[in-house]
């Protein structure tokens, strides 16, 4: 290769490299970047994510708040040293937060390397140095606060049953309920876990239990079902398992495009995603207590035992195999459509409308993207997937919306406001 081209290739590559740093981006969305990659390595649980992300962000925006002092901090009500670096305090409470939380499991060398890129960009100054020890110090009040709110702390219990219409281990795997303690974790604004519990599933032996799982062995089987391509797809698309940025971390995806897509600044996209973050790691706490309370089988186990004897108008498919497997806690309510309303409910109410166009991509399904013109089409997507998955019914689909919904209103409504006497929660 001709050294011409050489320079040309190590430019790109540098090029590439900085990228995070381009100013296109501001600190908030690069320091996003990295919990949401820490997220996607650690093979994180959608309840866990939620709680992490949320953790992160909340000391962003308190870091980020105690120097504009403008809106309720989450929890830090001291204001920082007149001289502070904003970029300077991000970087080093994102770095705090991301070694005491995703730690080895996401592999520290990255954060290093995201932190050391960070500070190079930032001139060298007293403000600098203010910001690094002010970034760590808010971190660790909030780090602190958490540590109090039992994410980490199991609690033993029998989960399973054989009784007909209660949740039991599916195949193929039989695996044991994913965190059942979550139920029991602190919100982060909600008043308790149990605020917005939705209303009793339908009846075992009601005619709305026999059709909705009649209608999921329909269009939620694995083979012959009564759906699209696109239909199909969906379930995929929207899947996001471990491994990726889970449901929670998908909408932080989305919020990125609509940030720089309205030039927000530093501040307002710091406590845009601490408001969304906020509200989808109480969502998590919310759709946990839910099911847990009521612990409903999954639909695979439902369409194939509940037959005749226990309801009239039901029908036995003991051959079901649903699209998806079947993920290990119990059905009613969806996660994914609690997540989706609280997030999307967040984001409509930041802009001020719902009628936003965008365009997301998939972690399930490489290169695949979808556009949508409202965030309610994009929630109501991601609502029946579960469906078409054959992994939920429309009772677990609704109530998850309609619970997400005033999650995410109460969360909007009840922190981070606008304050002139920020100092008082």
């Amino acid at each position: 290769m001709k050294l011409p081209h050489l320079i040309l290739l190590a430019r790109l590559v540098a090029l590439f490299v900085a990228a995070p740093l381009c100013a296109a981006d501001n600190a908030v969305l690069y320091w996003n970047d990295q919990a949401l990659n820490a997220t996607r390595l650690a093979r994180n649980p959608p309840p866990v994510a939620s709680a992490f992300y949320a953790t992160y962000h909340a000391a962003i925006f308190d870091t980020v708040n105690s120097i504009t002092r403008t809106h309720r901090s989450w929890l830090n009500h001291d204001p920082a040293p007149a001289e502070t670096s904003m970029d300077a305090a991000i970087a080093s409470a994102s770095f705090t937060v991301l070694n005491t939380l995703w730690g080895q499991a996401a592999n520290p060398r990255n954060f290093q390397i995201a932190y050391d890129q960070a500070l190079a960009a930032i001139p060298e100054s007293p403000g600098k140095i203010s910001g690094i020890a002010w970034g760590k110090r808010v971190a660790e009040l909030i780090l602190a606060e958490r540590a109090k709110s039992g994410f980490d702390k199991p609690i033993p219990g029998q989960y399973s049953s054989m009784e007909p219409g209660k949740w039991r281990e599916t195949p193929p795997g039989f695996r044991p309920p994913t965190l059942p303690f979550w139920a029991k974790v602190t919100p982060f604004v909600m008043t308790s876990p149990s605020q917005f519990r939705a209303p009793p599933p339908p009846a075992l032996d009601s005619k709305q239990q026999a059709d909705e799982l009649a209608q999921v062995a329909k269009i939620g089987a694995r083979d012959g079902a009564e759906r699209t391509e696109y239909e199909t797809l969906s379930a995929p698309f929207w899947a996001d398992d471990l491994g990726t940025a889970t449901p929670p971390g998908h909408w932080n995806v989305i919020a990125q495009d609509l940030a720089r897509r309205h030039h927000l600044s530093t501040p307002d996209t710091a406590r845009l995603f601490a408001l969304l973050n906020l509200a989808e790691a109480d969502a998590a706490i919310s759709c946990w207590d839910t099911k847990f309370f009521y612990s409903t089988w999954r639909p695979e186990t439902g369409i194939r035992e509940l037959d005749s004897k226990l309801n009239p108008h039901a029908k036995s498919q003991p051959e079901f195999i649903p699209l998806m497997v079947t993920p290990s806690f119990p059905s009613y309510t969806s996660g994914h459509s609690t997540f989706s309303s609280a997030a999307s409910r967040i984001l409509e109410r930041f802009f001020g409308t719902d009628d936003i166009e965008f365009t997301v991509k998939s972690e399930g399904l490489p290169g695949a993207v979808r556009t949508f013109k409202k965030l309610s089409d994009c929630r109501k997507e991601i609502g029946m997937s579960r469906l078409w998955g054959g992994i939920h019914v429309m009772a677990d689909n609704l109530a998850g919306t309609e619970a997400g919904l005033k999650i995410g209103d109460w969360v909007f409504e009840n922190s981070l406001q606008p304050a002139k006497d920020w100092t008082k929660p």
